[in-house]
């Protein structure tokens, strides 16, 4: 079933009409569960995210995402049969007729091409006790930008926030508590080792974290990290350390400076 090494002039078409309904405050636009994401998009593509609903479950994968599809298919999210479908126009790889099993719907079709196709990601982790969610963003040319929420129990939320709203997003999404003050508080330097020991005031203030937000940066050749603490009164952030000797800044940020930071971290396509 999983289509993505196939595209045709229908599935680019479905996704530029997707990236052209882009807002400031987008609706959620589908929401695909594990089971349905690796039916549709195959076990690799769909673990890009996560599936932490899988990860937990005793279902065998292969089992679980055909019972999926039997789902997606009794929608009409599926089309199964040549009757009524549409025209799927050349293969953009080879220009030739394409031979598919299945048609997605329209969004759907348009969906796992942005999702299969970006120039750049960026991929946001976030742990709040036990429990931890992720942000994967899809980068495209123009501004374009797809969010996929990944929630603890497997649900993947689809939406298309415009380029220059993501930064406040974002931000949201590390600081949902809404810690961070009006201005950057003071940059702390240390040793990774010394930030684990809890012997400092800074070491301790990391240790009083209710979220960690790890936000990984992709565009082909090269990748960042860092890491984002929200504790009862501030955010920290600091490049996230590969060794205990290795010695970091631990930034205390304000709204904006969290803004900028997450702005920052976003590859430009352009420059791709």
């Amino acid at each position: 079933m999983p289509q993505q090494s196939l595209r045709t002039e229908r599935d680019a078409a479905a996704a530029y009409e997707l990236l052209s309904t882009a807002s400031e405050d987008p609706a959620v636009l589908a929401v695909l569960t594990d089971e349905e994401l690796t039916a549709l998009a195959g076990a690799e593509a769909a673990a890009l995210a996560g599936t932490p609903f899988l990860d937990e479950s005793e279902l065998e994968r292969g089992a679980a995402a055909a019972i999926a599809l039997r789902s997606l298919v009794a929608r009409g999210l599926v089309q199964l049969t040549d009757e009524g479908r549409e025209t799927e126009g050349e293969d953009l790889a080879t220009g030739a007729e394409p031979r598919r099993a299945a048609q997605l719907d329209r969004t759907l079709a348009g969906l796992l091409t942005l999702r299969t196709s970006p120039l750049a990601l960026v991929h946001l982790t976030r742990r709040v006790a036990d429990q931890t969610t992720s942000l994967l963003l899809s980068l495209h040319p123009h501004g374009g930008v797809l969010e996929e929420l990944i929630t603890a129990d497997g649900f993947h939320h689809f939406s298309l926030p415009a380029r220059e709203a993501v930064p406040a997003r974002l931000a949201r999404y590390v600081d949902a508590d809404q810690v961070a003050g009006e201005a950057d508080g003071a940059t702390t330097t240390a040793t990774a080792a010394e930030l684990d020991a809890g012997t400092t005031e800074i070491s301790r203030r990391l240790q009083d974290a209710r979220a960690l937000t790890v936000v990984t940066s992709a565009d082909g050749g090269t990748s960042s990290q860092l890491t984002v603490v929200a504790t009862t009164d501030a955010v920290l952030a600091m490049d996230t350390p590969q060794d205990a000797g290795e010695r970091v800044e631990v930034r205390e940020l304000g709204t904006s400076g969290l803004e900028a930071l997450l702005a920052a971290a976003l590859p430009d396509p352009a420059a791709l």
